[in-house]
């Protein structure tokens, strides 16, 4: 499903450029502040585990698990905020990913986790935060032709945080749990298209930059979307579409903290207010 969402967001950027070269497109220089504020709900298909020894010690973990089927999650709800400042072509991001879990199941083999013993047959509950939260600079690249049609590009480096929080309980007072926080460089590119009118396509592509022992927080989405007032820059806007994203943590210790989320495809649905 990766693929796929990239093979349209790549589509979509060619289409623009073929369209860019067979027109009269002029480049359109914003000016003054702008503003906006983006919420959106996130739902898809996960797989991978939460691989989580104690102090990197041999034998507190089992190897790449627990897997999240096996611990009753198989579906993740995330919500995602956004919030952007513009000044003249300059723009300024945050954004924050919440993505929370939970579930409950009966375990068909023997489970350690971070040091605890979990017998097959037991009962467990799990809570696990995958969080992650990043801020940045983007520099706008607007294009306007002469039909009206819209084309502009967002290039963007910033830096995201990743939180991360992992419980699993069993009854009679079985407990396994970790958190921690890492950080990472991240670089991103948006591209929107209108052909002028009400309608248009975004593609978006985030995604931190995985060296060494850093997370890799990567996300991408392809939505269509309908102005209900105003314009693009000082209105209202509600978008659909497809997503995709990953998670992946592993660390520096003999037995790594090891994480691996795979979430998509997702249904993406979405607001934004601009001012």
């Amino acid at each position: 499903m990766k693929s796929k969402v990239w093979f349209s967001g790549t589509c979509l950027f060619v289409g623009i450029a073929v369209s860019a070269c067979s027109q009269n497109w002029v480049r359109q220089e914003e000016t003054g502040f702008h503003g906006s504020i983006d919420g959106s709900f996130r739902y898809g298909n996960i797989s991978g585990f939460l691989q989580i020894p104690k102090g990197g010690g041999v034998g507190s973990t089992s190897n790449d698990r627990p897997r999240f089927s096996e611990i009753g999650i198989n579906q993740a709800p995330i919500g995602d905020a956004g919030l952007t400042l513009d000044w003249n072509n300059q723009e300024l991001y945050g954004v924050a990913r919440f993505v929370r879990l939970s579930g409950n199941d009966v375990l068909t083999s023997t489970l350690i986790s971070n040091g605890t013993t979990f017998p097959a047959g037991s009962a467990v509950s799990a809570n696990t935060r995958l969080d992650w939260y990043g801020g940045g600079y983007a520099y706008r690249l607007s294009f306007r032709n002469d039909e009206g049609a819209r084309a502009s590009f967002y290039p963007a480096a910033g830096f995201a945080i990743f939180n991360f929080d992992y419980n699993l309980n069993s009854p009679g007072g079985l407990t396994a749990s970790r958190s921690f926080a890492k950080g990472a460089p991240q670089l991103g590119l948006r591209a929107e298209w209108s052909p002028g009118g009400p309608f248009f396509v975004s593609a978006n592509l985030l995604s931190s930059l995985a060296f060494s022992t850093l997370p890799l927080l990567f996300s991408t989405d392809l939505t269509g979307g309908y102005q209900l007032w105003g314009q693009s820059n000082h209105g209202g806007q509600v978008y659909l579409g497809i997503g995709y994203e990953m998670i992946h943590f592993e660390d520096s210790q003999t037995v790594p903290n090891h994480i691996k989320a795979n979430i998509g495809p997702e249904l993406v649905v979405g607001l934004k207010l601009s001012f």
